[in-house]
């Protein structure tokens, strides 16, 4: 039997794997950045696939790419093939045992010392022979993290609705979500109001987190869709719950966050106690979920990671569908 040598000459699995990651990220640009490849070669690339398929599978307006009815049944009927042929190599040595097994997780400093230490402490007692890593980064800096390939899991906190720079390019796994909470001095006006407005609590001084965190997101969203977001003071930003809570006790101003499980405040001398009221019929809820690259190697010290955080933070909150997950392909 002839075997048509010109076929497995011409089609490679880079040139798949070009056409899977365009159906990801939109852009040739975005693309070659993330494969570390020029812009040319990505478009060669894909062009060799339309010459070996003998159809269009791409069209580029300006710096958009989408992909046509030819070129998504590509992707669908490839993509499978270029995951599992891109973790063949990590599944391979870490089956053989020849190289060190590592982790590397990044997630915001309050997940990592308010809900990882347990799983942590579970996970290094089945798996002493991990190097585990854990990065401190705000929501969007973990993300961006697992984008880049400097983390193997993010954990981060979401609004609602999947950032554009993520939909397409991860797997989504809900976690928990936290109400939004207003936070402030017992003895305030706001924490004796009947029934709490936007543009009450646009009255008084803000202590928001960073901008780069989710629930301080959720705040500028909401304010900017009443029109309230250029009349908003906001007097501390700040990425730890724990320096929130203080200078809110320090009555600095007032705070609009999702605490989610940290531990209950305690007044220094000359601190007021707090009052939380749940502010979530205004501002929503702060969605925890766990991130994996989209085609990353499934392994099976970080699938036992996954599960042990993930059975810790179900079993302390709820856990709904999260509304992007219903974009993605699981």
């Amino acid at each position: 039997m002839k075997t048509d040598r010109r076929f497995f000459k011409e089609l490679r699995i880079r040139q798949l794997r070009a056409l899977v990651e365009i159906a990801r990220r939109k852009s040739f640009s975005a693309v070659a950045s993330y494969l570390k490849l020029s812009v040319v070669s990505v478009w060669r690339q894909v062009r060799s696939l339309e010459d070996e398929f003998e159809v269009k599978l791409v069209n580029a307006e300006g710096q958009q790419v989408t992909l046509t009815e030819e070129g998504r049944m590509l992707v669908e009927m490839s993509e499978p093939l270029v995951e599992n042929f891109l973790s063949l190599r990590a599944a391979f040595a870490d089956r053989r045992n020849r190289v060190p097994r590592r982790l590397t997780v990044a997630a915001p400093a309050d997940i990592l010392s308010d809900e990882l230490p347990e799983p942590i402490k579970a996970y290094r007692k089945q798996f002493p022979d991990v190097e585990l890593r854990l990065v401190d980064r705000p929501s969007r800096g973990a993300a961006a993290a697992l984008l880049a390939g400097q983390a193997d899991i993010a954990i981060i906190g979401m609004g609602i609705g999947m950032p554009d720079e993520l939909e397409g390019a991860v797997d989504l796994r809900p976690l928990t979500r936290y109400s939004m909470a207003l936070l402030c001095p017992a003895g305030h006006p706001l924490a004796g109001s009947k029934k709490l407005t936007l543009r009450q609590i646009a009255q008084h001084p803000l202590v928001l987190g960073s901008e780069d965190t989710s629930d301080r997101l959720l705040v500028d969203q909401t304010f900017k869709r009443a029109g309230l977001l250029e009349k908003i003071d906001v007097a501390l930003s700040a990425t730890r719950v724990l320096l929130i809570m203080r200078y809110v006790a320090l009555d600095f101003g007032v705070a609009l966050l999702a605490p989610g499980s940290h531990a209950p405040f305690k007044p220094k001398r000359g601190e007021k106690a707090l009052i939380s009221r749940d502010v979530s019929h205004l501002f929503g809820y702060e969605e925890v979920v766990l991130l994996r690259p989209k085609g990353g190697s499934k392994l099976p010290h970080i699938d036992a990671f996954c599960d042990l955080v993930a059975n810790a933070m179900e079993a302390g909150g709820m856990v709904e569908q999260h509304p992007a997950r219903q974009n993605l392909k699981s």
